[in-house]
């Protein structure tokens, strides 16, 4: 299921980080953001709620060889409890593609409710 209840893949069976982290980003470069050797990207490895950092840490020793081995440069990763609903169990990973344009707007300092960067 999609952070906001769209629809998923399902859930995937329990399985170490190692095994979860490929499934997951195979399911994100299947989609249709064009990500190739040399893109810069803000990666975000997100609790659904009940995750705890120390889990989204090993997911994230996971992740980035892969992301590694595709050329993809990783500007900025954020490894949080950001988008959550009630304690739920679970991770997500997104990936923000950068331009020039994002990049800058991406680095300037930001203070909200939900999300601070200074």
């Amino acid at each position: 299921m999609g952070i906001h209840g769209e629809k998923g893949v399902g859930l995937i069976p329990m399985c170490t980080a190692d095994e979860l982290a490929p499934k997951i980003l195979d399911l994100l470069f299947a989609d249709d953001l064009p990500l190739g050797k040399g893109d810069e990207i803000v990666f975000f490895v997100n609790s659904l709620g009940s995750t705890h950092m120390m889990e989204l840490l090993i997911l994230l020793r996971a992740a980035k060889p892969i992301l590694e081995a595709r050329g993809l440069i990783v500007h900025q990763t954020i490894v949080d409890n950001i988008v959550t609903c009630q304690e739920m169990a679970g991770v997500s990973f997104s990936i923000t593609k950068l331009d020039a344009e994002l990049k800058k707007l991406w680095d300037m300092p930001c203070e909200s409710v939900g999300y601070t960067k200074l």
